[in-house]
């Protein structure tokens, strides 16, 4: 199958989205389907990515957020012409807000399907950066784009619950998947965990790997470390909330790290940990958490959004309520004391997470793509193609 991937965030920005659809395409490569990437132009994109071509559209920088760029909308010609020469059997749009409309609408005029796939959550983000006003427009932009596919991918059951809920329809979960091979329990590593909690290894070590933007509330953290004695905090990730972050943690036992690009190392940080803390209420997966389970690291982690779907809750780590100091207290004290519970927790969390392959979710997206292409006449060859039921 000829695929053309469409997204609003590539290389060599690093966030879950980029992460999930690099491995995509590099099972779909190893599938042996061709690929197109289209994606807005920032400094450092690739010209292509494991043999797939990467189509840049002209972007301008977020001024809140320099780091996200906001691509050109409208197609030009030239990037015309590129889906003209590809000739895809399909055109799977990821997060569709700027980038994706001129693609879906190509995608509506040539009769090619299109999927469509739901990872950020736009109309709670815009209320975290005072455009709150325009919550409702955004929906219907989004909505109107969602319905013109032949499929809407969501990354969990909450996700797929609120698309279908807003005027959302044909929606399927779509399995989230993680390297389990990288991200392993063996990586932990004694000279990490030193570094990271500050030359005092015998502490308890959350950790916590995220963007440091306003919407991953990770300040709600600060009121939890107060309250625990002996246990320390490693933030790893960068963006611009990172200097205010910064005031809010003052005084307190946290370690700012910045941005690990290295997978290994990004691995022995979750691996030589404790424990993972995420108090995000506003993720549609939340990537990092399968992470850290998959090194053998517990979890206790906002019960919003895709969190639920991959924690096991009293298992793999706690599900606890993001603004609840006493409930997210309670759990980090019932770990930190009883060593017996965190090494069952460790040993649940890696076995929940060999239950998730990047192969697995690919296999089951390529079988969403039969889905939308069942007795689709595609004309860009001249001739009509009849895909086979599963």
């Amino acid at each position: 199958m000829r695929i053309i991937v469409v997204t609003e965030t590539f290389l060599p920005h690093i966030d879950g989205i980029v992460t999930r659809l690099t491995q995509t395409i590099t099972h779909l490569r190893r599938m042996g389907h061709d690929a197109l990437i289209i994606a807005p132009y920032a400094e450092g994109t690739p010209s292509e990515f494991q043999g797939a071509k990467i189509v840049t559209i002209p972007s301008v920088s977020y001024p809140k957020y320099p780091d996200i760029r906001l691509g050109l909308p409208l197609l030009l010609p030239s990037a015309e012409r590129e889906i003209t020469s590809f000739q895809p059997d399909i055109i799977h749009v990821a997060s569709p807000a700027f980038v994706g409309l001129g693609p879906a609408l190509s995608a509506l005029r040539r009769r090619v399907p299109l999927v469509a796939s739901y990872h950020v959550q736009y109309p709670e983000y815009i209320q975290q950066y005072g455009l709150g006003a325009f919550t409702g427009f955004v929906r219907w932009y989004l909505r109107t784009i969602h319905n013109w596919a032949k499929i809407n991918l969501a990354t969990s059951t909450q996700m797929a619950q609120d698309l279908t809920a807003h005027g959302v329809k044909r929606v399927q979960v779509w399995r989230p998947g993680v390297d389990a091979e990288t991200y392993h329990p063996s990586m932990a590593s004694a000279e990490l965990r030193n570094k990271l909690t500050e030359g005092h290894p015998e502490d308890f070590l959350l950790v916590c790997v995220s963007r440091l933007a306003v919407e991953k509330s990770i300040d709600r953290l600060a009121p939890v470390l107060r309250q625990l004695t002996g246990v320390r905090l490693a933030i790893i990730g960068d963006g611009p909330a990172r200097a205010n972050l910064e005031k809010v943690f003052e005084g307190l036992p946290v370690i700012f790290t910045g941005m690990i690009k290295d997978k290994n190392v990004l691995a022995g940080a979750y691996a030589s940990a404790d424990v993972f803390a995420f108090l995000s209420s506003t993720e549609t997966l939340g990537l990092v958490a399968l992470e850290a389970m998959a090194a053998g690291t517990p979890v206790v982690v906002a019960k919003r959004g895709g969190l639920p779907d991959l924690v096991i809750d009293n298992q793999t780590g706690y599900l606890v309520e993001p603004e609840d100091v006493t409930q997210i207290v309670a759990a980090v004290q019932t770990l930190q004391q009883n060593p017996a519970l965190l090494a069952a927790f460790r040993s649940n969390a890696r076995a929940h997470a060999e239950e998730y392959s990047w192969s697995q979710t690919t296999t089951q997206l390529f079988q969403y793509y039969i889905q939308a292409t069942q007795n689709q006449k595609v004309n860009h060859r001249n001739k009509a193609v009849s895909v086979p039921a599963d």
